[in-house]
């Protein structure tokens, strides 16, 4: 059967210190482990590293998707009630692919009310979104003020940003964290190693099978104080393939499971 346009323009998503983001549709995903094909397009962001260096499109892929994974654990453990990480769905080597966060960026953290009383808002689950990932060793609340103006919000999507009720106390739980990049993030591998092998049992219960496989050697890969085995990379490259076509089977069939023609194939 004849495939649609693979990769249709959409805008551009904005640029920031690291990189520049472009908004598409696509329905070919290239990847470690090979290009996995969609029936349906799906709304995503292309991003790309200003400073280039070999891998770093697989190398922030993988960043990412370490992220992902351990968000899954916290939420099937009851950490919080909203997933605030979008999934990561490909590669290129200078390049990577992540779900699309639609919603609206650059809230207030604080106002000032006219005698002077400064009132801080309260986004529902940031503390302990933030909280779990410091505990394996990811800072997430970095990088989420605005350098000029550090009231206002930086890479947090507000996907609902309404208060009906005019509390400027409080925003909802529907929002995104993103950008990843060195810059945005920091994450100490020892403490995320030491995380993993305290709590394998736990994760292993909690997630898919193989995904805690894939969480020590995706680690292993970025960890600076590694230097992952020939064989390991092997194993590593066939558990990404897994994992990018099982997150794009589940985004690809979201709202029309009952369609026959919602497909997903290698070329």
């Amino acid at each position: 059967m004849e495939r649609p346009e693979e990769v249709l323009y959409v805008c551009e998503g904005g640029s920031g210190d690291e990189a520049n983001i472009v908004v598409q549709l696509r329905t070919k995903f290239p990847g470690i482990g090979g290009a996995v094909f969609t029936y349906q397009a799906l709304p995503v962001a292309f991003r790309t590293d200003f400073d280039y260096s070999p891998q770093c499109g697989h190398r922030m892929f993988y960043k990412h998707a370490v992220i992902k994974k351990l968000e899954d654990y916290f939420f099937m453990k009851g950490a919080y009630r909203y997933p605030h990480v979008t999934r990561p769905l490909g590669s290129t080597d200078e390049s990577y692919i992540y779900e699309w966060a639609f919603g609206t960026d650059g809230f207030a953290w604080e106002y000032v009310e006219a005698d002077g009383t400064r009132i801080y808002l309260d986004l529902e689950e940031w503390d302990c979104f933030v909280g779990v990932f410091n505990e394996a060793g990811i800072d997430l609340a970095v990088d989420a003020s605005d350098p000029n103006d550090g009231r206002i919000s930086k890479n947090i999507i507000h996907q609902l940003c309404i208060n009906p009720s005019g509390n400027l106390r409080s925003l909802n739980r529907i929002w995104k964290r993103v950008d990843f990049g060195d810059r945005s993030i920091r994450i100490n591998y020892d403490k995320l190693e030491r995380y993993l092998y305290d709590n394998k049992q736990a994760l292993a219960a909690n997630l898919s099978p193989g995904r805690l496989d894939f969480l020590q050697l995706a680690c292993q890969y970025l960890s600076p104080a590694h230097d992952i085995k020939e064989r390991d990379l092997g194993k590593l490259e066939t558990m990404t393939l897994d994992y990018r076509t099982s997150t794009l089977a589940h985004l690809n069939t979201r709202g029309v499971e009952t369609s026959p023609e919602i497909t997903l194939s290698l070329p």
